[in-house]
C-alpha cells in the first residue's frame, strides 16, 4: 500500500509530459483584401478570422498539415492555402499577409543567460523600426515582411514602434527572462504577443486539442496507469474493511 501511494505521489507531481515537447500551429489574418476569412485545418473548419486576427496555438501531430483560407461565406470558394511541415517539438506561425501565406518557425526554446526574445511581423504599409529604450531592437522592417528573433535584456522598458510617415506608438510591455515575443503591426492596431515563456509555448485553454483537460498535461498513457493504481488502491481497501469489519 505504502509502494502504491509513493508511486502516485510521484506521477501527481511530475511535470507535464508535453513541457517543451508539443507540435503547436497558430493562424493569423493579416490581408486586407477580406475583412474577414473561415481558416480551414486538414479540411476541418476552425472558425472565422477576422483581419488582425492571431489565435493562440493549437496542439497538432507532427507531420504535414495543410492549411487553407477560404472566403467567409458557406460554399465559399479556397482563396489560398499552405503546407505546414510540423517537426516534433516545434511551433509555427502561419500569417496571412498581403494575400499570401507564410509558415514562420516560432523558435520557442529557452533564450540563453536569462535573456527574452523578440522579432517584428509587420503587415503594414510603411517602414518599422522596433525600439527599446536607446536600443535599436529591429531597423527598417520593410511592409509585409517579418524578421528573425533577436536577444534582448529583460525589463521594464516600453517599446516605441517607428513607421515611417507616420506617428510613434509606445508600448508599455514589460520582456520577462525567458520570454519570447512577437510584435504584431497592421493598419488595425500594433500589439505585442507571447509566443512561449521558459520554452513552453503560451496557449489558451479552449485552443488546445487532444485529452480534454488534460491537454497541456498528462498523457493518456500516465492517466490510466494513474486510474489503475487508484482501482488497485481501493481495491486493497475494501478487503481490510471485510477482513476486519
Amino acid at each position: 500500500m505504502r509502494i502504491l501511494a509513493v508511486v502516485l505521489l510521484m506521477l501527481l507531481t511530475a511535470s507535464p509530459a508535453q513541457a517543451a515537447t508539443g507540435t503547436y500551429v497558430r493562424l493569423g489574418h493579416f490581408s486586407k483584401d477580406q475583412a474577414r476569412v473561415d481558416a480551414v485545418l486538414d479540411g476541418v473548419k476552425l472558425g472565422t478570422l477576422d483581419y488582425a486576427d492571431l489565435w493562440d496555438y493549437r496542439r497538432v501531430e507532427p507531420g504535414e498539415h495543410v492549411v487553407e483560407f477560404r472566403m467567409s461565406e458557406p460554399g465559399s470558394p479556397l482563396l489560398r492555402s499552405v503546407t505546414v511541415r510540423a517537426a516534433a517539438g516545434q511551433a509555427y506561425t502561419v500569417v496571412d499577409i498581403a494575400s499570401s501565406m507564410k509558415v514562420l518557425d516560432d523558435d520557442i526554446s529557452q533564450p540563453p543567460n536569462g535573456q527574452a526574445r523578440i522579432r517584428v511581423i509587420n503587415a503594414g504599409d510603411a517602414d518599422t523600426d522596433l525600439q527599446r529604450g536607446s536600443t535599436m531592437v529591429h531597423r527598417g522592417v520593410q511592409p509585409t515582411s517579418t524578421t528573425g528573433y533577436v536577444l534582448v535584456q529583460p525589463g521594464a522598458d516600453a517599446l516605441e514602434v517607428l513607421q515611417r510617415g507616420k506617428e510613434s506608438t509606445t508600448l508599455d510591455a514589460p520582456l520577462e527572462a525567458g520570454g519570447v515575443y512577437s510584435l504584431l503591426v497592421n493598419a488595425r492596431r500594433i500589439e505585442l504577443r507571447t509566443d512561449a515563456k521558459g520554452s513552453e509555448v503560451v496557449p489558451s485553454g479552449g485552443q488546445e486539442t487532444g485529452f480534454g483537460g488534460m491537454a497541456g498535461g498528462w498523457d493518456w498513457l500516465t492517466a490510466l496507469v494513474i486510474m489503475l493504481i487508484v482501482g488497485v488502491a481501493m481495491y486493497s481497501v475494501r478487503g481490510r474493511l471485510f477482513r476486519f469489519g
